[in-house]
């Protein structure tokens, strides 16, 4: 069963962090995207409910906490991967689900002073978001715009460097505005233009 597969990699991960075993925890966490990438495109049964975003998260976060930013970084790209695999596939609470934990995720970089990871958590969920306007998703790609300028808020006031790129985030929710506009989803193209108003 999947969801027992997701469980026994994701005791091992939380192993891995407490011991700072950083390329193990790696191997999990590429093993539980595959797991999502696989489930997803319905190489896997679909009468389960899956859970490798939640675990992944999971890791993510605990990798965050050890200050561990291989894993942090593997996790978000994971993440970015499964998230728009599940949109390929029309799963739209997956692609929500994939939206909310990036910016768990990218809350948890800015305490961690690393502005490398930060980028990469927007940039998945930037694609997610594109992704989702590519299968007409309308929803949730409002949704991965409003984490963005979430994260955006975030970072107001977590240093010079942080601050430097916030500059980056309106270009991030453009892409997805202008995704938008191109396919005809006209919600998502003036939440965009709604949101990059605030910057």
């Amino acid at each position: 069963m999947l969801l027992t597969e997701e469980i026994l990699l994701l005791e091992p991960g939380l192993e891995a962090v407490k011991a700072r075993e950083e390329a193990r925890l790696l191997r999990i966490i590429d093993e539980l995207g595959e797991l999502g990438m696989r489930f997803f495109s319905g190489q896997l049964p679909r009468d389960i409910t899956g859970g490798t975003i939640k675990c992944i998260k999971s890791l993510g976060l605990a990798a965050a906490d050890g200050d561990m930013k291989s894993g942090v970084l593997n996790a978000a790209a994971s993440l970015g991967l499964v998230g728009q695999e599940a949109a390929r596939n029309g799963v739209t609470e997956a692609v929500l689900e994939t939206a909310l934990a990036l910016k768990a995720l990218g809350e948890k970089t800015v305490d961690m002073e690393t502005l490398f990871s930060l980028r990469l958590v927007a940039i998945s969920l930037k694609e997610v978001g594109k992704e989702a306007v590519r299968q007409g998703m309308e929803n949730e790609a409002i949704t991965s715009q409003f984490c963005l300028k979430e994260l955006h808020t975030f970072c107001k006031g977590s240093g010079d460097e942080f601050e430097a790129f916030n500059e980056d985030f309106f270009s991030l929710i453009r892409d997805i505005g202008r995704c938008a506009a191109d396919a005809g989803l006209e919600k998502a193209a003036i939440n965009a233009a709604a949101l990059m108003e605030d910057f």
